[in-house]
Parts: structure tokens; C-alpha cells; sequence
């Protein structure tokens, strides 16, 4: 072959592999964030004695597109122009949802400052420690040259039927292999079981709400599976974490140079597609054996680089919180 074919056929594939690597690491740094900001919810929430939630890829995507709206229209309403609400953005990606809430912030520096004003606000505080959210999604988008810089959104939400298991309040990746499982639902259990990994699961036993697993001593994803018997039927919910070593963690955290090699196999695993990291839940049997509805998570289309807001911001909240009324499907303004 002619070797000016061989150098553009190398050079070609080089910048594909560079431009993959790059996409990779910014899902992984997305990825982070989001599961950063969710145990920083979560965090609170233990604190007041309410259920961690579970980061949901659908809520995220919900909360991304309109983050992005609020930031380009300068207007921060929980309706758009058109006068849709959250529970419209949420069923256009796939979310029926039972129960939900939406927080709104505008021009905020960080994350950390619009959970505080969160929760300061009465209306906004409700909707965090509302110990009937199970699943959460998050957006963020920052631009120095629109009205507020920057924009937040939350949505908390609640499936029927759907019951999520979380490990070490959300986290994205630990560095030891003892890891806290909190389980949705067991309240509602008749029996419970659960396996790690591939492992062989354990014997049904009295539903607990915590569990105390110990992950293989190997770097990679590894996965807690927990199946619950409400009634006739038959639960499962899966989560899964990244065990790495003191070293990598500390890669991560920007004190140490990447260690490519090490982290090769994580690039591989988000390649399969976010769902790896953002989990799903289904109903695996009913009374007859027959399979139900299975949710999979699907991957996260967007994602966008955290810009630093500079000069003088114009912090805004808004939040949606729901009535106390029972309804099957509740969402209104505050």
C-alpha cells in the first residue's frame, strides 16, 4: 500500500480514536456530576430521615433540554412558550411518572449554592425532603452572555411499580468494596432476596431497607441486584458503582495525572451506553410467571461543558410543588 495511504489511513484513525477518547470523557464527566449533585441531595435527605433517591437518565434528560430553555429565553417559569409543563417534558422522553416535582434556579455560580437557596425556600424544601420521590433528574447549562449565566433544574418523581435499589446514596464510584444498599419498597415487601454481581443470590428473607453488601476486590463496574414480592408479584432493581482504587479516585479528583491505561475499561463500559450508569428497574414476574413492562434506561443525548459564570449573577428560583391531595398523576406551581 502506497505510504502516503498508510500515513492519512493512521493519521485518520488516530484523530477518530483521540475524538472518542474525548467523547468518553466528557459522558464520564457528565456522568460524575450528575451523580455528585444526587448524593448531595441525598446527603440532606438522610439527614431529615427521608429515603435517598436514585438518579433517573430520563428526569435527566427532561431537566437538561429545559435548563438549556431557561437559559436561552432568560425567562424562568415552569411552563414554556408554548405553556407545556414538566409532565409533558417528562412523558416526551418516557417518564410516566405517579408523583413529581420540579425545583428551578437561575444564576447561581455552582450546584452547592442553588441546593442551599433550595433549601431555604419553603416550597423548594418541600419538594426535597418529600420522603414519596424515589427517582431524580438533574440539568445544568451555563452561558456568560445570557440573562442569568447560568440555569438549574431538578425533577424528583415517583413510577408505579417501580421500586429502585441505591448503592452508597448514589454514588458514581468508591474506592472500598463495602458498599450501603438502600431499597425501595421493602416497606411494601412480603420477602426480599439479592445477589452481587453474577453471585448466587441469597435466600427470601424479611424485607430490610438497608443492606451491607461486599463488592468483588476486582476494578470495574460491579452491580447489587435486589428482588422484592409485593403481593403476587415479583420486583427486581439493579444499581451499580464503580470500584477503583485509592489511586484512580484520586485521578479523578484532578490531584494526579489520568492513568489511561487503568481507566481503558471504563471508556469500554460507557461506550455500551449510559444505562450502565444510570440503571434500570423492572417487574420480572407476576403471579402467573408472566414477564411485565421492563424500563431501560437509554442514553443521555446531550452534554454540556460547565462554563465558569463571571461578574455579577441574577439569582432566580422557582419551584412546582404538588398539592396534598392524592392524585395518580399530581404536578401544579407552588
Amino acid at each position: 500500500m502506497d505510504r502516503a495511504i498508510l500515513r492519512w489511513l493512521g493519521t485518520t484513525l488516530l484523530g477518530a480514536s483521540i475524538a472518542w477518547a474525548h467523547a468518553h470523557h466528557a459522558i464520564e464527566t457528565r456522568l460524575k456530576l450528575l451523580h455528585d449533585y444526587t448524593v448531595a441531595v441525598n446527603e440532606v435527605r438522610v439527614r431529615h430521615g427521608v429515603p435517598p433517591l436514585k438518579l433517573n437518565d430520563q428526569l435527566c434528560e427532561a431537566a437538561q433540554s429545559y435548563a438549556e430553555t431557561l437559559l436561552a429565553t432568560g425567562q424562568v417559569y415552569h411552563a414554556d412558550a408554548l405553556g407545556r409543563r414538566a409532565d409533558y417534558r417528562v412523558s416526551q422522553v418516557g417518564y410516566f411518572y405517579h408523583r413529581l416535582g420540579e425545583n428551578l434556579a437561575a444564576g447561581q455560580l455552582n450546584y452547592e449554592r442553588a441546593l442551599e437557596l433550595w433549601l431555604q425556600s419553603p416550597p423548594h424544601r418541600a419538594n426535597l425532603l418529600n420522603p414519596d420521590y424515589r427517582e431524580m433528574g438533574a440539568g445544568f447549562a451555563a452561558d456568560d452572555t445570557t440573562r442569568y449565566r447560568t440555569a438549574w433544574t431538578q425533577l424528583l418523581g415517583t413510577r408505579r411499580h417501580v421500586y429502585p435499589v441505591v448503592i452508597n446514596l448514589d454514588a458514581f464510584a468508591t474506592d472500598s468494596p463495602w458498599v450501603t444498599v438502600y431499597v425501595h419498597g421493602a416497606r411494601e415487601a412480603q420477602a426480599m432476596r439479592y445477589r452481587v454481581g453474577d453471585g448466587a443470590w441469597s435466600e427470601w428473607q424479611p424485607p430490610r431497607e438497608q443492606l451491607l453488601c461486599r463488592l468483588p476486590e476486582e476494578e470495574g463496574f460491579h452491580s447489587v441486584v435486589v428482588q422484592l414480592r409485593i403481593g403476587e408479584r415479583v420486583y427486581e432493581a439493579l444499581d451499580e458503582i464503580y470500584l477503583q482504587s485509592q489511586l484512580v479516585v484520586a485521578e479523578v479528583a484532578g490531584e494526579r495525572k489520568r492513568d489511561d491505561e487503568r481507566r481503558a475499561c471504563l471508556f469500554e463500559r460507557l461506550s455500551a451506553g449510559v444505562e450502565r450508569a444510570t440503571r434500570r428497574e423492572h417487574i420480572v414476574q407476576q403471579g402467573d410467571g408472566a414477564p411485565l413492562n421492563q424500563f431501560w434506561a437509554h442514553n443521555l443525548k446531550s452534554i454540556l461543558h460547565i462554563l465558569h459564570a463571571l461578574g455579577l449573577t441574577q439569582p432566580y428560583l422557582r419551584a412546582s410543588v404538588e398539592s396534598t391531595a392524592e392524585h395518580p398523576c399530581q404536578h401544579g406551581d407552588a
